[in-house]
């Protein structure tokens, strides 16, 4: 099988000859410490531009992703042409929604929540991002069709925002403001989240006008589970967020129906599993598994005959870890998760950037051995 191939097999839940591999799509991208580090490793020379700037991986290289052999290449919205954040003297910063941020060290911390303490009137009045605002589209559909009609890889769209409707509704409104909306406060997060979700369908709109024929998967994201729990209930999910989500997905395979769609939700988030795949998602990232109740077998044995599992790779202690720690923790989970396919192996989340770069290429070349589907994993 070729790279697309491959893909295609796993997300139509068929066994593959090879598991996968996934770098660089929405939340699996490579700290900048930890990229420089393994671009020097690989003997990669010269520099590409930053692809974003402001976050924790702002480096897209293709380069790196060919010396892995990754199975996937990748599209995104832009920001407008001519965009540039604001800057402040004490070394904050603010993007296109109004949020205030601080790098610490290689993070970035929320300074501001612009909503905070807003009422309902203030939502419609709020100078919020314009999606048709020129320049977000600029050469996506051509490079989208290059790489679907020119390469054999699967074209995966990243999210059309890196935060989905809770992470974008919280850093707006400040999380104990929001959590208390949600029960107390209701009329304003519904309004402040139906915003926000008419805001992506536009995104999504113009986003998948570009891309939509090419692509084979298109992410969303957002993050429910914190390391023991999930934030919320299944009961107020399905209450607040799921005819929302159900909305969203339905849009997105309507101007993509041949893709398949995969939600990124970090944390505790097995209870709310079975309503993940009600709202309509076909994959499920990153499978966080030393949060609470996260078992990939468990997972795998209720959950894989109607989801694909994406991630996995444990990146709070194995990917940090020894080489041996990277071996082990690759083939648990494409013992876990791959058998009888519907696995595709990346980092759980950003590759940190006191990551060795000989961790990430251990990782795939790993993976790449053990995971053939006529050796250790039948």
């Amino acid at each position: 099988m070729n790279h697309r191939e491959r893909v295609l097999a796993v997300l139509n839940h068929q066994e593959p000859d090879l598991v996968p591999l996934d770098l660089c799509n929405t939340a699996s991208f490579i700290n900048d410490p930890a990229y420089f580090a393994l671009k020097e490793y690989l003997h990669i020379e010269g520099d590409v531009a930053p692809f974003r700037k402001g976050f924790t991986g702002n480096y897209y290289d293709e380069r790196v992703l060919a010396a892995l052999d990754i199975d996937f290449r990748h599209v995104w919205l832009k920001p407008p042409a001519g965009y540039q954040q604001k800057n402040y003297p004490d070394g904050t910063f603010s993007d296109e929604w109004g949020v205030l941020y601080r790098l610490l060290g290689n993070e970035r911390a929320i300074m501001r929540n612009p909503l905070s303490g807003a009422d309902v009137d203030t939502i419609d009045k709020y100078p919020w991002p314009d999606p048709a605002a020129l320049g977000r589209t600029d050469g996506l559909a051509e490079r989208a069709r290059y790489l679907y009609e020119e390469t054999d890889y699967a074209v995966a769209a990243h999210a059309a925002y890196i935060y989905g409707l809770f992470d974008n509704a919280w850093i707006l409104r400040g999380f104990e403001e929001f959590m208390t909306d949600l029960m107390i406060n209701k009329d304003f997060a519904r309004r402040l989240l139906r915003k926000i979700l008419d805001l992506y369908l536009e995104f999504y709109d113009l986003y998948l006008d570009e891309v939509g024929p090419y692509v084979h998967l298109v992410v969303h994201a957002e993050d429910y589970g914190m390391q023991a729990a999930p934030f919320i209930s299944p009961k107020l999910y399905a209450e607040m967020f799921l005819p929302l989500h159900k909305e969203l997905f339905s849009f997105i395979k309507k101007k993509a129906p041949q893709a398949k769609i995969m939600l990124h939700s970090c944390g505790a988030v097995y209870p709310l599993i079975p309503l993940f795949i009600e709202a309509g998602i076909d994959v499920l990232n990153p499978i966080q598994h030393l949060a609470e109740g996260m078992d990939p077998a468990r997972i795998k044995k209720e959950f894989g005959s109607e989801i694909v599992f994406h991630g996995g790779i444990d990146i709070q202690q194995a990917l940090g870890g020894s080489v041996e720690d990277v071996r082990k923790e690759a083939k648990a989970r494409i013992d876990d998760l791959g058998r009888g396919g519907g696995y595709i192996i990346a980092p759980a989340n950003i590759v940190q950037a006191e990551v060795p770069p000989e961790n990430i290429v251990t990782l795939y070349k790993t993976a790449r051995e053990y995971g053939r589907y006529n050796s250790e994993i039948d």
